[in-house]
């Protein structure tokens, strides 16, 4: 009976790491398994703890590998395994070759792991802030199969696709927020700046001002009377949300409002699906068993609510019922990915089935995307145009009715 150091990610997907004491590694990770973790890394020793837990404290520390730069080592590591260039020597080019140092720095020490006899995936498990426990599972069952070549290249295609689909996603949502950001900068300058010099001019004047212009002086007055509650609060605001999406709770209390804003949250669902579909397909394609596949697909979801559902499904599925029918008994998918799982489930090709619905939402999302490029633009535009004519005319009324009064005969507001 010996120590065996881990590190797991919990139901919430949250990573944990400890020791504990079993006969062998295998028992270590069924004891895991059991408790409901997903085994990231398993090593003899409490040295073996110390390093899986400064990796851990890294990835915290450092971020993670974007997933361009594990698209293009995807690719790069499938080219190479094809050309026959010995493991070793190809990782180690492949961490000169990349721009990410992180991915570099995993790379070596991959490399060196394997020199030392362990597998490539148990190496690739000791990197979370590089390599997913899909993209480790994936590798896993290629090197069983003796078919890491074909692993690799699916990987490379699957990890460009979602690659993709984030990039038309972000670059839909970019514009609006950029152009929120500078109608609030464009806001506040004239509340701080603009707004006290047309106040000031008007309280010489001692005449009594139109209503609109009285609240757009009373909202200035407030902002700058209170600028550091104001900061403070925002930043507590912006601090609580953050922790409180770490939840569970929060994070589906989050993903589930992403999914009903109008325009935005048809995108996102799109996109969710896309990624949900090809990452199963991906996954049955590769030989990986279905409850083991589903899971990594929870972890792998990018959304609180589809990640639930699919519990939710895997559960089922468990039980002894079909995948399609645990799918369509949690109310969480659409109709089209259900009749596409239910043909593939019929006709035993389930990853084909899976992939044309990924396909399918991909297209849709290039269709949303240029159709909200051409929306947005002038309905941003409209609303900033409102929000800063709005200041704008508050601040020139009095002079309109001073106007008013003077060719009446009289100077009351």
């Amino acid at each position: 009976m010996g120590q065996y150091a881990y590190v797991a990610k919990g139901k919430a997907g949250e990573e944990l790491s400890g020791f504990l004491a079993a006969t062998d590694a295998d028992e270590a990770i069924r004891r895991l398994h059991a408790q409901g973790l997903v085994v990231l890394h398993v090593a003899e020793g409490r040295q073996a703890q110390g390093s899986a837990l400064r990796r851990t404290l890294g990835a915290l520390a450092f971020g993670r590998v974007g997933s361009r730069d594990l698209a293009l080592f995807s690719r790069q590591f499938a080219t190479v395994l094809q050309a026959g260039i010995p493991l070793v020597r190809a990782l180690r080019g492949l961490a000169a070759d990349t721009s990410s140092r992180l991915l570099a720095r995993a790379l070596r020490d991959v490399a060196e792991r394997i020199s030392r006899g362990e597998s490539l995936a148990d190496a690739l498990a000791a990197h979370p802030e590089a390599f997913s426990r899909m993209f480790v599972s994936m590798v896993q069952a290629g090197e069983r199969a003796g078919t890491l070549d074909e692993i690799a290249e699916q990987l490379a295609l699957y990890l460009e696709k979602v690659d993709v689909i984030k990039t038309k996603v972000r670059s839909a949502v970019a514009y609006p927020l950029f152009v929120l950001g500078f109608a609030l900068l464009a806001t506040g300058f004239l509340l701080f700046v603009i707004v006290p010099t047309f106040a000031e001019i008007y309280s010489d004047l001692g005449q009594d001002l139109p209503a609109m212009t009285r609240a757009v002086v009373a909202a200035s007055d407030a902002v700058r009377g209170h600028l550091a509650l104001s900061l403070a609060i925002f930043v507590a605001a912006v601090a609580g949300i953050g922790l409180l999406a770490r939840t569970a709770a929060g994070s589906r209390a989050r993903d589930a409002l992403v999914l009903r804003i109008p325009i935005i949250g048809p995108l996102v669902r799109k996109s969710v699906m896309s990624r949900f579909a090809r990452t199963l397909g991906i996954l049955a394609r590769s030989g990986i068993p279905l409850l083991e596949a589903l899971e990594l697909v929870r972890s792998a979801a990018g959304n609180a609510v589809v990640a639930r559902g699919v519990e939710e499904a895997r559960e089922l599925v468990r039980a002894g019922h079909g995948i399609t029918e645990s799918f369509r008994a949690t109310g969480r998918f659409p109709e089209m990915v259900l009749q596409l799982m239910a043909t593939g489930e019929e006709s035993g090709e389930l990853d084909d089935m899976l992939i044309k619905a990924a396909d399918f939402y991909d297209r849709q999302v290039e269709a949303m995307v240029h159709a909200l490029a051409s929306l947005i633009e002038p309905l941003m535009i409209v609303c900033v145009g409102a929000l800063i004519g709005a200041v704008v005319v508050s601040m020139f009324l009095p002079i309109f009715h001073m106007g008013e009064a003077v060719m009446r005969g009289g100077y009351d507001f």
